[in-house]
């Protein structure tokens, strides 16, 4: 069951994504934060079943928190904290500042 939570949280949580990116970008920029997240998801929940099998077995703590939900739940921990921190910036924070004004030597000139 707590796999299916997790897979359930991975798919909302990938809708909304693309229908933030796409409302405030374009729909380019949506496919591409979205195959982003699946890459994030995919690789991570490798190198999470690789440290909890390493730490717990297979098997897991008990039939319920086995080997795959225990790695689906520490994916999930580590990509809050990650998405949190790269997709909290709205468009225009992370746009370049503005130039320098003019320098006087080329007024001189």
């Amino acid at each position: 069951m707590i796999p299916v939570l997790v897979f359930w949280m991975h798919i909302t949580a990938g809708v909304y994504l693309f229908a933030k990116r796409y409302h405030e970008e374009t729909l380019g920029e949506a496919f591409l934060s979205l195959g982003f997240a699946g890459i994030i998801f995919t690789a991570g929940w490798t190198l999470s079943s690789f440290v909890i099998r390493l730490a717990f077995g297979h098997e897991g703590i008990n039939p319920i928190l086995n080997g795959d939900s225990l790695s689906l739940i520490l994916l999930t921990i580590f990509e809050t904290v990650f998405y949190k921190i790269w997709f909290s910036k709205s468009p225009s924070d992370r746009k370049s500042p503005p130039d320098s004004p003019p320098s006087d030597q080329a007024s001189n000139a």
